[in-house]
């Protein structure tokens, strides 16, 4: 009788709601995130990306693309000179028309700018862990 009364005591303890679920304190004593939005919110599918896309009107000039990566800028937090500014541009551009053909073509998937768009190849070598090496 004893070890029915404990494994039922185990299978009502592992059903239980967690504390962090309910709004309790999680491990450690903090303040545990309180679980929102229903079922339902989970089937509209992933939110749209706040960065608006790049589209015909920011490719026609230099201007509207300029205005765009300024835009981009502010959106991603980053604060530079205009002369950095200037000097990464063109890798801006050239990734923002990348990203429009790739977008618009039949291919599956789809790119979006993110905050190392304007990254030069130096940087991106770097960031993924290539170092060249002095002959």
């Amino acid at each position: 009788m004893a070890s029915m009364v404990s494994k039922l005591a185990r299978a009502a303890f592992a059903t239980r709601a967690s504390p962090s679920a309910v709004g309790g304190l999680a491990g450690g004593g903090r303040r545990a995130a309180a679980i929102s939005g229903s079922p339902a919110d989970a089937l509209k599918g992933p939110k749209e990306y706040p960065n608006p896309p790049v589209d015909e009107n920011v490719l026609k000039s230099k201007e509207a693309m300029w205005a765009f990566y300024e835009h981009w800028c502010k959106f991603h937090g980053i604060s530079r000179d205009r002369r950095e500014m200037a000097r990464r541009f063109k890798t801006f551009s050239d990734n923002a028309r990348r990203v429009h053909e790739f977008n618009n073509s039949n291919c599956r998937g789809s790119l979006a700018m993110n905050r190392l768009s304007d990254a030069t190849k130096e940087e991106t070598n770097i960031r993924h862990g290539y170092r060249r090496t002095k002959k």
